[in-house]
């Protein structure tokens, strides 16, 4: 019996997996090895049966190796959101968050644009030329806010016209949002551009409460 224990190996048959924890047994079936040889003696498939990928192929990014400059540009992208991101759970700044790091990144972007211009596909390139009348200041921060207000509100702010439902609730976000930056910002604004902002936002509740009058 001592003997017979020793030469068969403890099976599990419910276990289809291998079972690395059991030695291989010293004389295995000839018959399995001759169907496990069998199974390895599959030609090779003949070079016209798989031809290689034609270039439009390899141009959709299917061919490993195949590098562009847009994957760069992807990466300097990432690097710039990764210096903005927020915690989506306390809706604070990650600890990667660097707004200085971010614009120079934003930099590096813009001069690999202009050195790799006729290289890079052309969704990458920024064509449109923008004419900056003045620096960012804070009164610039309010009136984003505003004219996002009204564009809750259901109004293209570029022409005046309703284009949708109101949102009343991510309006209401936002006007509020201006008060706050008023009253925290109130001794870093000079006195004209608190009373611009006051103005705006006099304007955003009042076109909101007429418009809650009409849906009510």
């Amino acid at each position: 019996m001592a003997e017979r224990d020793e030469k068969e190996p403890e099976i599990i048959i419910s276990d289809r997996r291998p079972r690395f924890d059991l030695d291989e047994p010293e004389s295995p079936d000839p018959s399995a090895s001759v169907k496990e040889e069998k199974r390895e003696e599959v030609p090779p498939p003949s070079p016209e049966s798989s031809p290689e990928p034609s270039g439009k192929e390899r141009q959709a990014g299917e061919v490993p190796g195949d590098h562009g400059l847009d994957q760069i540009f992807a990466i300097l992208s990432g690097m710039v959101l990764n210096h903005l991101a927020f915690d989506p759970e306390t809706r604070r700044p990650a600890q990667t968050f660097n707004i200085r790091e971010a614009r120079f990144f934003l930099g590096l972007m813009e001069a690999f644009q202009d050195a790799f211009r006729d290289k890079l596909p052309v969704a990458l390139l920024d064509s449109r030329t923008v004419e900056v009348d003045e620096s960012p200041r804070l009164g610039h921060i309010p009136a984003i806010l505003g004219g996002m207000a009204i564009s809750a509100l259901g109004v293209d702010p570029r022409t005046g016209r309703p284009e949708r439902a109101p949102d009343f609730d991510s309006a209401k976000l936002l006007i509020d949002l201006m008060d706050t930056f008023l009253r925290e910002g109130e001794s870093a604004l000079g006195a004209e551009e608190k009373e611009y902002i006051k103005d705006m936002i006099y304007q955003a509740k009042m076109y909101f409460v007429s418009l809650k009058d009409r849906k009510s």
